[in-house]
């Protein structure tokens, strides 16, 4: 049984006949698959050209051999390879074709490679040796949910044989630009090969928001680019909204076969210099822990260790960048670097953390500017207001306190037992350093089983300060991996306020 996903295959003999029941097959994985009307036509026109030309060329007239034709799901929508052991044929010589190639239209003789190319987002052509040969045509659900399509299996990245070569042992050259729209389904598809289908921005498995987001300004993709013209890796400034001062150096990914040639590193430095020219006061990132190495390249690059979010990402996830299995729930080390001068944002501190608290500020450079609560003058409405956001996949979701009100506790409380009871593993709560009554209520929130995470420079009106809660999640500490003394030291701190190991 073939362990692919959503994979099926129909056999037919090399007989003109059959070609309307091969496309008949597809359009109904088409359609099973989420395809519209114009894509399926689309589609149907493709593969009656590709099987017409194994019937007409791959075989003797009186040669009675068969066809094979499968459908199978990739991360970006569908493929459809059609296989065969005739003659081999030289696909790399389009035909002359005169005539205009239409959807919905008839194709004319010799234009049957130029429609194939034409309707189909991707068409490949591999000789696969004693196996024969195939046409591999794949066609994109632009916009579309992969998830609404995928419950129960696992995305798998398409691999072309022409393009599984060992890893480049000689050094490589590369350039690193702005990503071009053009660039964006190799950008999808590099994502995928580092992070499986386990990232929390879904964004990138899908080319069409990529280029939007780019165009929007939230995003910044950058690429590095072989002299073969070959996408090497990507990464990206992420504002996670438009008035943000701070960004987060995200999706950065190499391909296999780039790796250890320095590409991460140029992405890295590109990057960086992308979010100086944007004025931000600051970047952060966040790096695994079931290993060091992307938290050593952060701090090569002046980052400081702020924050340390335990079990973030759950163990079931298959980084593809990563070769370690993971045990329990990721926890991710948080790192941020200033910019330029560091900004001075009063920050209302609860006098409990402070010491912690001081020591993170120091470790990226800054001199926090310390107030009690007694300085502020805030005066609390009657309601609170909260900004909630669940990533269910993750079993991930983040509490955000815009304004203190009168019903704070009880707010975050309901809150947190809601969560609770959806099953949600790690609830984060995001505090706004420069409102005064922060410094009040953090015990109150530590008493709901709330634990001291980190801080984030810049991220609301002030300086964030991270909270977070562990949901029946077992954490072996012993098992994260920290680089530098800041963070192994920060690491020690949370494990001290940690409840769940009491």
């Amino acid at each position: 049984m073939d362990t692919r996903c959503d994979y099926s295959e129909l056999i037919v003999p090399n007989d003109a006949s059959y070609v309307r029941i091969a496309r008949s097959y597809v359009d109904e994985i088409a359609k099973k698959t989420g395809f519209d009307d114009k894509a399926r036509s689309d589609l149907g026109a493709a593969v009656t050209e590709a099987v017409a030309n194994v019937v007409e060329h791959a075989y003797e007239p009186a040669e009675r051999a068969t066809i094979v034709i499968s459908c199978e799901r990739v991360p970006l929508g569908l493929k459809i390879a059609v296989r065969d052991k005739g003659i081999p044929f030289d696909a790399t010589r389009d035909p002359a074709c005169e005539a205009p190639v239409e959807s919905g239209r008839e194709v004319a003789p010799g234009c049957g490679i130029v429609a194939m190319k034409e309707f189909m987002d991707e068409v490949h052509f591999n000789n696969l040796g004693l196996e024969g040969k195939e046409t591999v045509l794949i066609k994109y659900l632009h916009d579309r949910d992969i998830t609404d399509y995928y419950a129960a299996c696992e995305l798998e990245p398409y691999v072309s044989h022409a393009s599984a070569e060992p890893l480049h042992q000689e050094p490589i050259e590369f350039t690193v630009r702005s990503m071009l729209p053009s660039d964006a389904v190799e950008v999808s598809r590099c994502a995928y090969r580092a992070y499986g289908y386990t990232h929390t921005s879904e964004s990138i498995y899908y080319p069409d928001r990529i280029v939007r987001l780019n165009e929007s300004g939230l995003w910044h993709s950058v690429v590095a680019v072989t002299r073969d013209g070959d996408i090497a890796g990507h990464g990206v400034v992420m504002k996670h909204h438009e008035q943000a001062r701070i960004a987060e150096l995200a999706l950065g990914a190499v391909k296999p076969e780039y790796r250890s040639h320095g590409v991460f590193l140029h992405l890295t430095d590109f990057l960086i210099r992308q979010a100086m020219a944007q004025r931000l006061i600051g970047v952060y990132a966040q790096a695994v822990t079931v290993h060091p190495y992307s938290q050593m390249t952060l701090h090569r690059f002046g980052f400081s260790d702020c924050a340390i979010l335990l079990g973030f990402v759950p163990a079931t996830a298959r980084f593809k960048a990563i070769k370690e299995h993971l045990t329990q729930r990721e926890t991710l080390a948080m790192a941020f670097r200033y910019l330029g001068e560091p900004w001075a944002a009063p920050a209302y501190v609860p006098p409990h953390h402070l010491s912690m608290i001081e020591r993170l500020y120091a470790g990226a450079g800054a001199r926090a500017d310390i107030r009690s609560a007694s300085e502020g003058t805030t005066v609390e409405a009657e309601e609170s207001r909260l900004r909630i956001a669940v990533v269910s996949r993750m079993g991930h979701a983040r509490i955000e306190v815009e304004a203190y009100g009168q019903d704070i506790v009880a707010r975050v409380k309901a809150t947190l037992r809601d969560l609770c009871l959806k099953h949600v593993d790690v609830i984060h709560l995001h505090l706004d350093l420069s409102d005064p009554p922060t410094s009040r209520y953090v015990q109150e929130f530590e008493g709901m089983g709330f634990f001291f995470a980190g801080i984030l420079p810049g991220e609301m009106a002030g300086d964030a300060l991270i909270l977070q809660y562990l949901n029946n999640v077992p954490l072996d500490y012993d098992k994260i991996k920290i680089d530098s003394d800041t963070g192994r030291e920060l690491l020690e701190y949370v494990k001290a306020h940690d409840p769940n190991r009491a």
